[in-house]
């Protein structure tokens, strides 16, 4: 029984490179913000504006932790994302995890494509300024947690999901 966790910054391709490793045979795939979104009531792109930060991390970060020890029972992949990284609480599941045998697998991609793929590449839009600068800082600071907890890093810069899935499976 194989277990897998996908870290990585929005747009990174959790969710996708997980659906592709469900369909390798590497599944079931878990999904913390389709789960979370669930969990609050919400649309999952929507979730995190529908209740606020502070109550969207704390279902986060409660959810994390409920599947995390679901997939250490039963085996499969978490699509994580980064969010909740910083909590201490996951940090020491994921390093509990990785004790077990699991993999922690980073998905990071270049700032530009992580942009394009949040919608935050409006071309000559000065309004997106701050927002971009923003969201590159918030960046920086998730692909770092995530290279921290790996025990493999994927550039999903150029890749498929199915790409990546191969990549991780090796």
């Amino acid at each position: 029984m194989s277990v897998r966790v996908l870290v990585g910054p929005p747009g990174a391709g959790c969710s996708a490179v997980g659906q592709a490793l469900d369909a390798a045979g590497q599944g079931p795939c878990l999904d913390l913000g389709q789960s979370v979104a669930q969990e609050l009531g919400a649309q999952p792109e929507l979730a995190l504006v529908a209740v606020g930060e502070e109550r969207y991390r704390r279902a986060e970060t409660a959810v994390a932790l409920r599947l995390l020890e679901r997939l250490v029972r039963g085996g499969g992949v978490l699509a994580l994302g980064s969010g909740c990284l910083e909590d201490p609480q996951v940090r020491a599941a994921l390093a509990a995890l990785q004790a077990d045998g699991g993999q922690v697998v980073a998905l990071l991609a270049s700032v530009r494509r992580l942009a394009t793929r949040n919608g935050l590449d409006a071309p000559r839009s000065i309004a997106l300024g701050t927002v971009h600068h923003s969201f590159t800082l918030m960046l920086r600071e998730r692909e770092a947690a995530c290279r921290e907890l790996a025990d493999l890093v994927v550039d999903t810069t150029d890749t498929s999901p199915q790409e990546a899935a191969a990549l991780i499976l090796g």
